[in-house]
């Protein structure tokens, strides 16, 4: 049977246990509230706009939506990036960082124990000098200490709050900047392209305007016209043959920008896909969602969302310094006061043993008015956070406006530009004919091939800006992203570089695992109920294990 006292101990410190668990001072985060409309404006078809089709308000299937544009080379580009772009690799590396920090501070719920030991050299200097003898090494004591700060007003459960926040918002913003460089590679693609036409259409107009200076060079030549028509014409080709280079170096640094992107020296586009050959057409039709489907759509959005999830804990954090901090101790080994000889087995006798147990309580006098300040800072930075998830949702519906917009202006001036370009052929072949019937004037040529030169490259451009157009809606409503908040997986020779300076344990291997943590819980932001159609994000919900490898 326990002694009295030894009941009375117990019975003190499950009732502090109890009530150590119970008390989490700072506030519990919540969304905050966001200005999103029913729906985005109608496209509706007008004399300078034209119709985005009845499935405008659909819901956008996320799943690989550059497969809409039907282009073989975008697809293994778009493949490619996902497996080796740099930036990617650096903020999938950086959720395992979060999650070995997340370790770390799941660590300070827990009591510290500590082993320590020590012994001392004895002789009898008297012996010594007779026998020579070294003397005896004898272990003075061998001890067992813990100290264990309680967590009575959630100081680290708040901690653990927030570096499993900061965590889920490590894995949000891998998504958010698969989204980016996924829209970068396809812009850059499209630009490529539009690059590729610039200078076939220049390169044709030169082709049109060669001959015109030749026929201008004949008639002078029999005096059927006067020297100004052949300095016109010749004005006029070596203009045109003077913006080709400006367009080949414009290719030349975006097909370099497209290799970075694809984590590979600057000449690898050009001589692995230099030679390919461009399919890139609209989607017949954009499904673009509701505002308040960004909240769930896009992955910067929910990391703003962990990140001032994240925030809120801290002010918990440093709130509960404000109040008395309760420790437990407690030490159990054995101690040996025989200096003057004796063994190391004679240490561990229970006449040796020592035992102690402590209680302190500590409350801050002179360093309060910092510490409510400094809750004032964290309280401050929390309503920084607030306001940019606020203005990321306005942000995002612009974003998407903004694509919708440019998209149905840029389908109107396509068709005006494709009538455009057969009028100003017509016009330019007509004209270059009675040039050389002697009908008109050299002036009248110039004239109607720069406008030919002007509507066709128009036309590309504006072909182009239809392309990008969509690119920026499918990233403005987090298309390419699942849903999934599953850690990415990292590739082989990053883990095989990783794990040859440190130990990982299977932190870095394993993937497609909820997250495991000691002792937190994830406040993970309420989701509104899924509209029709859409999925639910996939969280990855801490459950009851251990966060360290």
């Amino acid at each position: 049977m326990l002694p009295k006292k030894s009941i009375i101990y117990l019975f003190i410190l499950g009732c502090t246990l109890v009530l150590s668990g119970c008390f989490m001072v700072g506030p519990d985060f919540s969304r905050p509230s966001v200005k999103a409309g029913d729906q985005y404006q109608a496209t509706a078809k007008t004399q300078f706009t034209e119709s985005l089709g009845e499935n405008s308000n659909q819901i956008l299937d996320p799943v690989e939506w550059w497969q809409s544009f039907n282009d073989p080379t975008l697809n293994a580009l778009l493949k490619q990036a996902a497996s080796q772009n740099l930036t990617l690799q650096q903020a999938a590396i950086r959720i395992y960082q979060l999650q070995a920090q997340l370790g770390v501070t799941d660590a300070t719920i827990l009591p510290t124990v500590a082993l320590s030991g020590s012994y001392a050299n004895t002789r009898n200097s008297n012996l010594q000098e007779i026998t020579n003898s070294p003397g005896n090494l004898v272990f003075n004591n061998a001890v067992v200490q813990l100290n264990w700060e309680l967590d009575f007003w959630g100081k680290a459960r708040r901690g653990i709050e927030s570096s499993l926040n900061s965590y889920m918002s490590g894995v949000a913003a891998f998504y958010s900047a698969d989204v980016s460089i996924s829209a970068d590679v396809a812009n850059t693609y499209i630009n490529i392209r539009n690059n590729e036409e610039l200078i076939a259409v220049a390169t044709t107009n030169l082709a049109l305007q060669k001959e015109s200076l030749r026929i201008a060079g004949a008639r002078f030549k029999y005096g059927a016209t006067s020297m100004l028509d052949l300095s016109q014409a010749q004005a006029q080709y070596e203009q045109t043959k003077a913006q080709i280079p400006a367009l080949i170096a414009s290719l030349k640094k975006t097909q370099h920008a497209m290799s970075i992107l694809l984590g590979e020296p600057p000449d690898y586009y050009e001589k692995t896909y230099g030679n390919t050959k461009g399919s890139l057409k609209p989607p017949t039709e954009l499904g673009v969602g509701m505002p308040r489907d960004l909240l769930r759509r896009r992955p910067d959005v929910l990391q703003a969302e962990f990140a001032a999830a994240a925030q809120s804990s801290l002010i918990g954090v440093n709130k509960a310094q404000l109040f008395p901090t309760f420790t437990l101790g407690g030490n159990f080994g054995y101690a040996n006061s025989n200096f003057g000889g004796g063994s190391t087995g004679s240490l561990f006798s229970w006449a040796n043993n020592s035992t102690g147990i402590s209680a302190g309580l500590s409350l801050p006098l002179f360093y309060r008015g910092a510490i409510v300040d400094q809750v004032r800072v964290q309280d401050a930075v929390f309503q920084q956070s607030i306001l940019a998830y606020q203005n990321l949702v306005l942000n995002a519906q612009k974003e998407v406006e903004d694509s919708l917009i440019a998209i149905s202006t840029s389908k109107s001036s396509v068709e005006d530009y494709t009538r455009g370009v057969i009028a100003a052929k017509s016009a330019a072949d007509m004209a270059l004919e009675r040039y050389k019937a002697g009908q008109n004037d050299y002036n009248t040529v110039i004239v109607a091939q720069q406008s030919l030169l002007s509507i066709q490259n128009s036309l590309v451009q504006t072909k182009s800006n239809e392309l990008i157009g969509y690119v920026g809606a499918f990233k403005a409503l987090g298309g390419g992203w699942s849903a999934d908040m599953t850690p990415p997986k990292l590739p082989v020779s990053t883990v095989a570089e990783m794990t040859e300076r440190t130990d990982w344990g299977n932190v870095v291997t394993k993937t497609g695992e909820p997250l495991n943590v000691q002792t937190g819980k994830l406040l993970l932001p309420k989701q509104d109920a899924p509209a029709e159609g859409q999925a639910p994000i996939k969280s990855t919900t801490p459950t009851q294990g251990s966060a360290a490898p």
